[in-house]
């Protein structure tokens, strides 16, 4: 299917391409069968995908985080010839060597073990990277529908949503609370392997990539890594979401995919009538990465599926299934506690006389408020006013965060409001000595879209003739989640036009590379003293410095849709790591490009508006101190 294709020249014939193999995908799978995809390498190493690929990894904070050869994406990637990244980065797919990872190791939440990350150097990352943009769509299109974690247009929210909807709508109130042993440490190789050729990837050269991905050895530990996934790879969620994929799609026959004779329309039809017809054990799975929980109707029905499941991860996953952790509970008598929220049934008006409830787990909550609480405390009494307000709103986005991550509970409001007072009393103790005041919150100036809607006294201090405030937990109220609709996905555009339309998000334009030609690169390029400045981070940026623009010039106005935009740094004295960012970097066109830079071109051919733009920018290319002499 794959060698179909047209290798992808700009972003927008890659977001083509991925719609393609998803589609395929879907195609396939919806009628009983599996895709089978070649030539995958040819996609994966083409201009476009490796530009897309180190975009993806440079607005990551992980990007500059170095490898074991010491390497980072600004210094060693960005700032080189465009050309030679790009033949890098092709030679790394031709004769794929990967280097060994470098182990960190991060505290886990509440425990004190660590949980360890594998961190592979840059380049290794870019690969990885350009394997993913072109894998995950053929994958997209066979996951279980609900399987939420490490997947586009899903989150955690939706998973706890699914839980609450087949409890409620089906009455089944057992819950067998799954945990698998270190799962992503003691992912088979093999098995892995054998599940993406049967997932579609017949491309053998693929194949070899990520086994040498996944044997790659860890510095200072082992030479070759015998088993599991290296938690820190750009590929390693997917490939763990591809081996999790057994599970699925082996618990989803016993109950929800289980094969009917009559082509059902409606599941919840199809599964009363299966309770009613058979002698088969109800069974609905959850996921979340490696958090699953399973509804059943009976206590002895759990206790099947619990032992059902130990055998299974055994003997056709090489996994452990915790029998300690692995937890059966009736939730009309206690909570689950599944991905940081707390879940039960309680009685009340509804078909099988209990509603559900969910809170976030206490646990975990009290020991988010206990650190903010501690970056309080921590704040110097020393501070200028501006070095404060930049503490204010760094401490204020954890607090927002802590909000936004919990708003789905429907008891979320009772959880925050015994906390939120006595974080506020630690705040104001603390700005005393920055002669802080209690301050209607609606009176203060920073984040208007939340303070305007209280009147609640928070916080806060006086900046010249503004308040600005710490803001309040207690600012939240519960936000009802939707169902996770299974059309919504990245790679059709109905699934994007429902995604946009849910989140109300602004719709991401792909890069213009098609609009400018070769030959205007290479002229820009050998431009005057800037053309040194001319690395892969200008070529990237300056099509997403088009799009900002609406394809129209900045100086006259002109559409720049017909002729080829020309890109203009707006002050080229900026250091090498911030010149070519994309508020440094303007659209013009050839004749207002010519302009701005031969400052003896006469200019009253322009109109007077034109002039002053063009004059603005001249004076902003001279040093300051030169143009005061």
């Amino acid at each position: 299917m794959a060698q179909q294709f047209d290798y992808p020249k700009t972003e927008s014939e890659l977001r083509e391409i991925q719609d393609k193999l998803y589609q395929h995908s879907k195609e396939i799978c919806d009628a009983g069968g599996r895709p089978a995809f070649k030539g995958l390498l040819e996609i994966m190493s083409a201009e476009a995908t490796i530009i897309t690929a180190i975009h993806n990894i440079k607005s990551n904070h992980g990007s500059e985080t170095p490898g074991v050869d010491s390497k980072t994406m600004r210094k060693d990637y960005l700032q080189m010839p465009f050309s030679w990244v790009i033949k890098d980065i092709q030679s790394a797919f031709r004769h794929f060597e990967p280097q060994k990872i470098r182990r960190v190791y991060i505290d886990k939440p509440g425990k004190t073990e660590k949980r360890p990350l594998g961190i592979p150097t840059i380049r290794d990352r870019i690969v990885q990277e350009c394997m993913r943009i072109v894998l995950e769509p053929i994958f997209e299109a066979q996951f279980f529908g609900h399987s939420y974690g490490f997947r586009p247009m899903r989150d955690t929210a939706m998973a706890l949503e699914r839980v609450k909807q087949l409890v409620h709508h089906t009455g089944y109130h057992w819950i067998v609370e799954g945990d698998i042993s270190k799962c992503f440490d003691h992912i088979d190789h093999a098995i892995l392997l054998k599940r993406l050729y049967h997932m579609g990837v017949k491309d053998r050269r693929v194949l070899q990539i990520i086994k040498a991905m996944l044997k790659a050895g860890v510095m200072d530990e082992c030479e070759v890594n015998e088993e599991g996934t290296p938690q820190g790879g750009l590929i390693s969620p997917l490939l763990a979401n591809v081996y999790l994929d057994i599970m699925d799609e082996w618990i989803s026959k016993q109950w929800e995919h289980k094969k009917t004779r009559f082509p059902y329309g409606r599941q919840d039809t199809r599964c009363r009538a299966l309770r009613k017809a058979t002698s088969l054990i109800p069974g609905s799975l959850v996921r979340y990465a490696d958090d699953f929980v399973i509804v059943t109707d009976t206590r002895a029905h759990a206790e099947e599926w619990k032992t059902w499941l130990e055998t299974f991860f055994r003997t056709k996953m090489k996994l452990t299934l915790s029998q300690e952790k692995t937890l059966i509970t009736d939730v009309r008598k206690k909570y689950i506690k599944f991905l940081g929220y707390e879940f039960k049934m309680v009685r009340g008006k509804a078909r099988w006389g209990y509603i559900p409830r969910t809170i976030p787990d206490r646990n975990r909550l009290k020991r988010k408020v206990d650190e903010i609480a501690a970056d309080t405390k921590k704040i110097p009494g020393n501070y200028s006013r501006e070095q404060l307000i930049g503490e204010i709103n760094r401490i204020n986005s954890k607090i927002r965060g802590l909000i936004q991550y919990y708003q789905c509970c429907t008891w979320v409001s009772v959880a925050m409001d015994k906390y939120g007072r006595r974080l506020q009393l630690t705040v104001m103790r603390r700005l005393k000595q920055y002669k802080g005041k209690w301050i209607p919150a609606n009176q203060t100036q920073n984040l208007p879209r939340v303070h305007q809607q209280h009147r609640q006294k928070i916080p806060s201090i006086k900046y010249r003739d503004i308040y600005i405030g710490f803001t309040s937990l207690t600012f939240c109220r519960w936000e009802k989640v939707l169902v996770k609709s299974q059309a919504e996905t990245p790679y059709t555009e109905e699934g994007r036009q429902i995604y946009f339309r849910r989140t109300k998000k602004k719709r991401i334009n792909a890069r213009l590379d098609e609009l400018y030609s070769d030959k205007s690169a290479e002229i820009i390029s050998s431009h005057g003293q800037w053309g040194k400045l001319n690395n892969f981070e200008f070529f990237m940026n300056r099509t997403y410095a088009l799009n900002r623009d609406k394809l129209k010039c900045r100086v006259c106005g002109g559409w720049l849709i017909d002729c080829a935009p020309w890109a203009h740094r707006i002050n080229p004295n900026l250091p090498l790591n911030k010149v070519n960012r994309v508020n440094n970097l303007v659209s013009l066109h050839k004749k207002c490009f010519a302009a701005v830079n031969n400052f003896n071109q006469d200019i009253s051919q322009f109109d007077v508006q034109t002039q002053k733009k063009i004059i603005g920018y001249r004076e902003k290319l001279v040093p300051s101190h030169t143009r005061n002499k």
